[in-house]
């Protein structure tokens, strides 16, 4: 940045000791810019799992599991809010069970929910179509590739599902993850946040999940390094050449850069499937029953 190199140049100008305290600044500096910044709030949500933005419209809509994880109790639902934090109807699509991660393509909304993917009208908040996926234990997120397929996380069952226009099929599994959980459509690959290895009742793991490469074409999985055994992954988010990754258990957010990993902030356990549109994170609180923008810092 220009304004940086000003300020080297006329600290540079004094003693040798001067550098030390050009060093200082320049480090302050950077962690102020990127500090996020909380914006809004959305509060009095039930157990908000999932956040996903239109890139038309700017609407939000939010998964609401209200109930137990793995209940089917017929409760879970959908809400719709502004850009700017305004919630326009808290229940805007219903008649789901535990619904959890979101993704939207074009005019629709794909929702998973335990052993079925919702297909919603993002116009009329009518759920328009249902796929079953009878051998899956908990679908968890969701992401669509540019030719329009869709691609669903089974957390507990092991696997990653394909969705197309008529059919839904277990499409890849494993050994190395077991508990797949977020998921990202980037570029030619899929990202794939796993949630750690030997669960344990309370959902915690023996060993820290890994994010994951994996190549569509050829189902070649490899593990992005800075993401090794980074926490109980669950939502990751692309913004420019930077990772968003949220850990639910902890409640940090890290971000991922070259070679390089940092928590970027902690708000709290049961932070869930993130968003990123612009200069906004948005993070679903899920154990906190609400959900908050964060702007993030300008682009360099």
């Amino acid at each position: 940045m220009l304004i940086r190199k000003n300020v080297l140049r006329s600290f540079v100008s004094f003693s040798l000791p001067s550098v030390a305290l050009v060093t200082g600044l320049l480090a302050a500096t950077a962690q102020a810019e990127e500090t996020p910044h909380q914006r809004w709030s959305i509060e009095n949500l039930d157990q908000p799992e999932s956040v996903a933005v239109d890139p038309n419209s700017g609407r939000l809509f939010i998964s609401n599991i209200n109930g137990a994880p793995l209940e089917l109790n017929g409760k879970g639902y959908i809400s719709m809010a502004s850009k700017d934090g305004k919630m326009l109807k808290q229940v805007w699509a219903e008649g789901m069970d535990a619904p959890k991660g979101l993704a939207v393509v074009e005019d629709r909304l794909y929702v998973a929910d335990m052993q079925r993917v919702h297909v919603v009208d993002l116009n009329s908040g009518k759920i328009i179509k249902r796929f079953q996926a009878t051998d899956a234990k908990m679908l968890n997120d969701v992401t669509a590739a540019p030719d329009g397929s869709v691609y669903v996380s089974d957390m507990m069952g092991g696997g990653i599902y394909r969705v197309t226009a008529d059919s839904i099929e277990r499409w890849f599994s494993a050994e190395q993850l077991p508990h797949p959980n977020g998921l990202y459509w980037d570029e030619n690959y899929l990202l794939i946040a796993g949630w750690g290895k030997s669960m344990n009742n309370d959902f915690s793991t023996d060993t820290p999940g890994t994010l994951y490469r994996l190549d569509p074409s050829s189902k070649a999985l490899s593990a992005v390094a800075s993401g090794y055994q980074l926490g109980n992954l669950d939502g990751v988010e692309v913004r420019g050449d930077a990772l968003y990754i949220s850990d639910w258990i902890s409640g940090e957010l890290f971000k991922l850069q070259g070679k390089e990993r940092r928590k970027v902030m902690a708000p709290g356990a049961g932070l869930a499937d993130i968003a990123v549109s612009g200069r906004y994170l948005y993070a679903p609180m899920m154990m906190d029953n609400r959900l908050v923008a964060w702007q993030l810092a300008a682009d360099e």
